[in-house]
């Protein structure tokens, strides 16, 4: 699969000054940057259509486009990840967990999103650090997850994805400001980049692994003395 991802700039200024001379991608990945924040109310109203640019750039590039946002409803704000495919939007998925004492909320459920590019499903930002959402997206037959984080500030989000990639037998791609980098099956890095806009391949393959756990005896009842 032919991939872009955008680490720096927005959809609009990206699209007229470089992707346009990349040339078309099945599937073109944007970090938070690309959107912003986008409020549900002026969607609604017609004062932006940040998601109708969305859905015109997946148009131009005839491919899928995901996107990372900040979403504002009505005075909740959530972590987003939009997806269109060839001018069309399919959806967006929230963050499913809220960290900390954050602003952001929690939102909807995780998504595997049937797109012209394969079976796609996206992680939001730290849902990375819960095994639980890389192997949702698996058993809903994932070909691809892709991750998008606003800013790496250690490590550890590298080792989730290599560590959950090969866990699940399905390829993961990470997203994030100034950085990408898809891990395969294996948990291998095949890609890394600190480039704000960079063009690569992704080797679409899935590892089911039969797999057996002790039962009996592995827990025992714990009675007060």
């Amino acid at each position: 699969m032919q991939a872009c991802f955008v680490t720096d700039g927005n959809i609009n200024s990206v699209w007229q000054d470089k992707l346009s001379k990349i040339g078309k991608c099945e599937l073109t990945v944007f970090g938070f940057n690309g959107l912003g924040l986008v409020s549900y109310k002026k969607e609604l109203n017609g004062e932006t259509e940040y998601f109708q640019d969305l859905a015109r750039l997946s148009k131009q590039t005839d491919g899928v486009v995901i996107c990372a946002c900040d979403t504002d409803t009505y005075g909740v704000f959530r972590h987003s990840i939009a997806v269109s495919d060839k001018g069309r939007i399919l959806g967006v998925t929230d963050m499913a967990h809220s960290l900390d004492d954050s602003e952001f909320v929690s939102g909807g459920s995780y998504r595997v999103y049937e797109t012209s590019a394969g079976r796609i499903g996206v992680i939001v930002s730290e849902d990375l650090f819960f095994p639980e959402s890389a192997r949702v997206l698996a058993l809903c037959d994932a070909d691809l997850i892709v991750c998008i984080f606003k800013k790496l500030e250690n490590h550890m989000p590298q080792i989730m994805l290599r560590a959950l990639a090969f866990a699940n037998g399905v390829a993961m791609t990470l997203c994030a400001k100034n950085y990408s980098c898809i891990a395969d099956i294996k948990g291998k890095i095949t890609f890394a980049s600190g480039q704000d806009v960079v063009k690569t391949e992704i080797k679409i393959e899935r590892d089911y692994r039969l797999i057996s756990s002790r039962r009996r005896g592995l827990y025992k009842d714990f009675t007060t003395i």
